[in-house]
C-alpha cells in the first residue's frame, strides 16, 4: 500500500522529511541574490549569511542526498544530472559573489571557485558532523561559532592586502 503512493524509498523519505528537492537550491540562490541587493553589507556578514543558509538547507538536504547516494538506481540518473546542474549554478553564484568582491577591492584576487568550494565543503562537513555525532560530546561546535569562524577563515585568506596579488599559473588558464 505504501509504495502505491510513493514510487521509491527516496520519495517516501522526502515526503517524511517535508523536502522539496527544487526548493533547496532555489533557497540558496535566492539568498545569494539578496546579498547582491544589500548595499554596504560587509563581506564577513555576507559570508555568515551564506553559510547560515547553506547550513539550514543542508540540515534537511544532506540526509536525503545520503539516502539517494546509498541506493542509486538506473532510473535515478536524471535526478543526479539535475543535482549536478543545480550544484554548478550554486557554485557559480557563490563564486560570482567572491568575484564581485574582488572587483570592488574588498577581497584580493584569487580563484573565486576555490573560495566557493572551500565554503561549500566546510559547510558540508559541519552539517554531516552535526548529523552523525552527538551534540554534547564536544565534537560538534555551535552553529553560530562555526559560521563566524568560517567567515573569518575565508576572509583572512582572501581579504585585500597591501601586497600585490599572487596568481597560481595552474588556475590562470581557467578564466
Amino acid at each position: 500500500m505504501l509504495f502505491h503512493r510513493f514510487k521509491s524509498k527516496e520519495a517516501l523519505f522526502s515526503a517524511a522529511m517535508n523536502f522539496d528537492r527544487d526548493e533547496a537550491p532555489r533557497r540558496v540562490l535566492k539568498a545569494l541574490e539578496e546579498l547582491q541587493n544589500q548595499v554596504g553589507l560587509e563581506p564577513r556578514e555576507a559570508i555568515i549569511q551564506i553559510a547560515t543558509t547553506l547550513v539550514d538547507v543542508g540540515r534537511v538536504a544532506l540526509p536525503i542526498m545520503m539516502m539517494s547516494w546509498s541506493n542509486p538506481q538506473p532510473c535515478a540518473i536524471p535526478i543526479f544530472d539535475k543535482n549536478r546542474s543545480k550544484f554548478r549554478e550554486i557554485l557559480k553564484a557563490i563564486g560570482g559573489y567572491f568575484e564581485h568582491q574582488m572587483q570592488l577591492g574588498t577581497l584580493r584576487q584569487m580563484d573565486a571557485e576555490v573560495l566557493a568550494r572551500t565554503l561549500l565543503g566546510a559547510v558540508h562537513h559541519f552539517v554531516l558532523t552535526r548529523i552523525m555525532l552527538e551534540d554534547g560530546d564536544g565534537a560538534v561546535m555551535p552553529e553560530g561559532m562555526f559560521v563566524r569562524g568560517l567567515a573569518d577563515l575565508v576572509l583572512n585568506g582572501a581579504i585585500a592586502l597591501d601586497a600585490p596579488p599572487t596568481r597560481n599559473p595552474r588556475y590562470a588558464a581557467r578564466s
